[in-house]
């Protein structure tokens, strides 16, 4: 169910960051809800993860992060994807983020492509990825 629900933002994310890259603005936000960021983490099956100094999986106010970027000593373009959030006591004081206070962000993996030391997936797999799961 979770593919279903996910498929149009699959589509347009592989749209934004992968096939129309070139005339792709440099940013796009999207906004959603803690489900809809839980169906696209299903549908695009990353591994496991935990999320420090929080108990839920998809938090209030969380964000999915993907970042594309150019290794040009490689010549190849590399996927990034981080999950920003507040912690529980963040969210539990209403705490302001600040740069003493700042969002908690964590690494995730998908499944189908591996990251690097640094976090990153070559984008022809991340990809492979996109294409499997908007079918």
């Amino acid at each position: 169910m979770a593919r279903n629900v996910a498929a149009p933002l699959v589509k347009y994310i592989d749209k934004v960051l992968v096939a129309d890259r070139v005339s792709a603005p440099k940013v796009t936000v999207l906004v959603g809800h803690d489900s809809n960021i839980a169906s696209l983490l299903t549908a695009l099956d990353f591994k496991p993860y935990q999320l420090h100094d929080q108990y839920e999986r998809t938090p209030i106010g969380g964000q999915l992060v993907f970042q594309r970027w150019h290794d040009g000593n490689a010549n190849r373009d590399l996927m990034k994807i981080e999950y920003v959030y507040q912690s529980a006591r963040q969210l539990r004081n209403a705490e302001a983020l600040t740069l003493k206070s700042p969002a908690q962000r964590v690494t995730l993996e998908l499944k189908g492509c591996p990251v690097d030391a640094n976090g990153f997936c070559p984008l022809d797999k991340f990809d492979n990825v996109m294409n499997t799961a908007a079918k």
